[in-house]
């Protein structure tokens, strides 16, 4: 049976058509020393100025480039060294996979790198490095081309993401700052200023490994006092809560608030355009209007509401979220400190005067009849007003 089968397979083999060898080529699939050489050449057409691709084996690196003609240097554009580290654009890769090129194709997106779908070739992912923006930048970008830039999503569900970190706690952990052009979306918000914060951290890297994970983890397992009702919650040394904001707007500080203003003050509806309105105007009940006020029109006016505040510290509303209301409003002073517009017209004002409206609409005099004062007070004058009209600080004391 074994005869049968040589005697086949020879048969068939003599059935094949005949091809040329090159010299020195011997039977049984073995090459003279002569038919060994240092470079395989693939060229396109002959001649000295005929572009030819090299492969070949140099000082131990399997490596492939091209050669424009004859009379130009060669240039690589891949390499396998003999680590087995593939190069691609350098001679000297330094990973297993090191691409080496200038972002040459494409202006707005790095193009050393792209990665497309087989079924929709339009789909690309970009990657690389934008060399031709100084300061470069490392960039990744994935767009459908000719309809929409697409969505890029980092890690699954059970993934951290640490920027500045190797080993981050949370699905994301930044070490430095972040800037942002639009909304942080989120359900809450936690800001720890605690000093132990970093400490823990310069700990946790000068500490063995096994024994740290628990130490630093401290923080994710404990809640410092944070509520399901928090939307922001602030934590001072030690991780002790000082400020909060709860999901029904209400504002909790362990300390003081400290504004750019001194007064405090409510927007309030005016009779009229509001531009017919300046900050230091004296401001009065308007019993003409359910909810509005005007400027003061008689002396010792009871119906004396406050001073159009000319910077409040804290201002009220009704509706502090409708911004748009407030355009048709003014800050109404209730007490504080205040730019106020007075007159001489009852006499110079001195500091420490009380003062109350005045026979010139919108203006403080000095009170003198104690008769009429009772209710028309307006506050206690801190500048002094020798004569005419003009603008002073007053404390208002609306009694």
């Amino acid at each position: 049976m074994k005869r049968i089968c040589v005697l086949t397979f020879l048969l068939a083999a003599s059935a094949l058509p005949a091809f040329s060898q090159p010299q020195g080529y011997q039977q049984g699939f073995q090459r003279s020393a002569e038919t060994v050489t240092d470079r395989l050449s693939l060229i396109q057409q002959r001649g000295p100025n005929a572009a030819t691709w090299h492969l070949d084996n140099f000082n131990g690196r399997f490596r492939i480039f091209t050669q424009p003609n004859l009379h130009t240097n060669g240039s690589e554009v891949f390499t396998i060294n003999e680590g087995g580290l593939i190069g691609i654009g350098t001679q000297t890769p330094g990973a297993a996979l090191h691409l080496s090129a200038d972002n040459l194709f494409v202006k707005d997106r790095a193009g050393q790198f792209i990665l497309s779908g087989r079924s929709n070739s339009n789909l690309r992912l970009y990657m690389g490095i934008r060399t031709e923006l100084n300061p470069p930048v490392a960039q990744i970008s994935f767009v459908e081309e000719g309809i929409a830039w697409r969505n890029i999503s980092i890690g699954s569900n059970n993934s951290n993401i640490g920027i500045g970190y190797l080993d981050p706690r949370e699905k994301l952990e930044v070490n430095g700052n972040i800037r942002a052009f639009g909304a942080l979306m989120g359900n809450s918000a936690i800001f720890d200023a605690g000093n132990e914060v970093d400490r823990d951290r310069n700990w946790d890297r000068d500490r063995d490994r096994g024994r740290d994970r628990n130490d630093r983890d401290r923080d994710r397992n404990r809640d410092w006092g944070y509520r399901a009702n928090d939307v922001i919650l602030g934590l001072g040394q030690n991780h002790a809560r000082v400020f909060r904001v709860d999901d029904q707007g209400s504002v909790f500080a362990a300390k003081g608030f400290y504004p750019g203003g001194v007064d405090y003050a409510e927007s309030v509806e005016v009779t009229g355009e509001r531009s017919k309105y300046q900050p230091g105007d004296v401001m009065a009940i308007d019993p003409d209007a359910a909810d509005g006020f005007s400027t003061t029109r008689a002396a010792y006016s009871t119906l004396v509401a406050g001073v159009y505040s000319t910077q409040p510290g804290v201002l009220a509303s009704t509706h502090p979220l409708e911004m748009e209301k407030f355009a048709g409003e003014v800050p109404l002073a209730m007490f504080g400190i205040v730019p106020c517009k007075v007159s001489a017209e009852n006499g110079p004002i001195a500091r420490g005067d009380l003062l109350v409206s005045a026979a010139t609409p919108g203006y403080a005099m000095k009170g003198t009849d104690k008769k009429r004062m009772l209710g028309a007070i307006v506050g206690k004058a801190l500048d002094p007003l020798p004569q005419g009209t003009g603008t002073i600080r007053i404390l208002l004391t609306s009694r």
